[in-house]
């Protein structure tokens, strides 16, 4: 079934070809001996009928942009011929992401409208007949019309309330404030974009004896309630393991099989699991597909990256992860963060990129902040840098403070 959209894109093209042929005949025939004047007035026409085209085609683009404003400021009370302008002039926009099914409602209800004016205009029928047919057949497309934007609106509002049911999950997954580890400042946050993702942070005791501090750092694949409730099974998972081993490695290697084996193919975790020994001053990392740690030692900046593989949790049955152990001194700073930040974009689509995040921990000043005020101040800097653009991604950050 053709669209509006497609239908008039083929009206366009049909009566350009149209044109082409009308001037091809005549060419023919002049050059036949027929006489040059057919070709002549067919090329004035032709001219004229190009610059109104290009003039129109201006004039259109700029009433395009002044109805959308005017129907953003006011889409409540837009006016009726506010509303007629608009949607003229922007058919493309209102029918290019429509459903296939909605959009055969929507061709429907013009058939309906088109059959009414062919009633009423042809006389079918006698006395008021004609004008009942057609007052039916335009009701009857109104209705419909009317029927599909109130099912539209109530899918929106179920998604709205499946979103804020997710945030909700999201948030109460998460660490209500910054832990107390003696030796360390540690704090934690994520921001989530506008469809809530799977970023997630978390402290938890590792082993027996509560021997290691383990954090967290993960990014379950989904959005909206799927991601929230995938977070769910992947903490419930790591839980069985935390207080049976101070091993980062072991307990990503065991949690992986559980991921493989309860969840649909395709649903994958990037996950970063650290764990501080506070008494020895280390900090052990196994990474499953997750940004890498940054650790500012000193006045170097090191990428810390595991040895072995790096699928994230669930992509495969049997691996194995293998895990790295720093040694940790006073002033140190660890960055653990999501992609959120590294690939936030501005305007232009520039990326912040891991390069602006080394530039940001080279600055002197960060080894004096505490590890809030040091996530404060990058947030802040990825704000300046997207100067408006839309978060696409969950931004999630944990920083690790020696003292």
């Amino acid at each position: 079934m053709i669209n509006p959209v497609k239908f008039k894109k083929i009206l366009i093209s049909l009566f350009k070809v149209l044109v082409v042929i009308e001037l091809v005949t005549a060419l023919s025939q002049g050059m036949k001996g027929n006489g040059w004047a057919r070709f002549g007035i067919d090329l004035v026409i032709a001219g004229i009928l190009y610059l109104t085209w290009e003039r129109l085609s201006a004039l259109v683009a700029q009433k395009r942009e002044e109805s959308w404003k005017a129907m953003a400021t006011s889409p409540s009370d837009p006016g009726l011929f506010n509303a007629l302008v608009f949607s003229l002039l922007w058919t493309d926009r209102i029918y290019e992401n429509l459903p296939a099914d909605r959009l055969r409602l929507i061709v429907i209800s013009y058939t309906l409208i088109a059959l009414g004016l062919v009633t009423a205009f042809m006389n079918i029928g006698t006395g008021l007949m004609p004008l009942v047919i057609s007052g039916a057949l335009v009701l009857g497309a109104v209705n419909l019309v009317t029927w599909l934007v109130s099912l539209e609106r109530g899918e929106k509002e179920t998604l709205q309330t499946e979103l804020k049911l997710a945030h909700d999950v999201q948030v109460s997954l998460m660490p209500k404030s910054d832990p107390t580890l003696e030796g360390f400042d540690i704090a934690g946050i994520s921001i989530p974009a506008t469809n809530v993702g799977g970023d997630l942070f978390d402290y938890s005791p590792l082993g027996a004896n509560g021997n290691a501090f383990g954090i967290s750092v993960f990014d379950v694949s989904g959005k909206g309630m799927q991601a929230a409730m995938s977070a769910v099974f992947t903490i419930g998972a790591l839980a069985g393991e935390t207080g049976r081993s101070t091993s980062p490695g072991q307990i990503l290697t065991v949690v992986n099989k559980s991921i493989f084996a309860h969840s649909r193919r395709g649903h994958f975790v990037a996950f970063l699991l650290a764990a501080i020994d506070p008494a020895g001053k280390t900090v052990t990392f196994a990474n499953a597909g997750q940004t890498r740690p940054l650790l500012r030692k000193g006045a170097g900046l090191t990428w810390v990256e595991p040895p072995g593989v790096r699928f994230p949790l669930g992509m495969t049955e049997d691996s194995a992860y293998e895990e790295r152990t720093v040694q940790l001194a006073s002033g140190d700073v660890l960055l653990m963060l999501t992609d959120g930040f590294t690939e936030a974009m501005n305007t232009r689509e520039e990326m912040f990129g891991a390069e602006r995040v080394e530039e940001f921990a080279r600055d002197p000043a960060i080894c004096t902040l505490p590890a809030a005020a040091i996530i404060e101040r990058l947030t802040a800097a990825v704000r300046t840098f997207s100067a408006g653009a839309p978060q696409h991604d969950d931004m999630t950050i944990v920083v690790v403070k020696v003292r």
